[in-house]
């Protein structure tokens, strides 16, 4: 399975790690990290990505620029951190890339 998600949106998405990231869990920044503080996921700050083209480049799927890059990097292999990717993925909702 990938350990990372790449979500392409046309909106600058707003994701709240602290109302996903529900006890057990805790989320501090863009970290979440499970019961016994280890790193479950990290979720990195959009970026927009304004090249016509560079998202069809970079991960050879379609994409309308402007768009917003955001990146999910699943730190575990572990079935919880998985899920909470796909979550927030989801919650961002936009079109999910993951290396096949």
């Amino acid at each position: 399975m990938s350990r990372e998600l790449i979500v392409l949106t046309t909106d600058k998405p707003s994701l709240d790690l602290q109302a996903l990231a529900s006890p057990p869990l805790r989320a501090a920044r863009d970290y979440v990290f499970d019961a016994e503080d280890r790193l479950l996921l990290r979720v990195r700050e959009p970026v927009l990505v304004s090249v016509p083209g560079e998202a069809e480049r970079l991960l050879g799927i379609d994409s309308a620029a402007p768009v917003w890059w955001t990146e999910i990097h699943i730190a575990t292999d572990s079935p919880e951190a998985h899920h909470l990717a796909q979550r927030c993925a989801e919650t961002i909702n936009g079109t999910i890339w993951t290396a096949q």
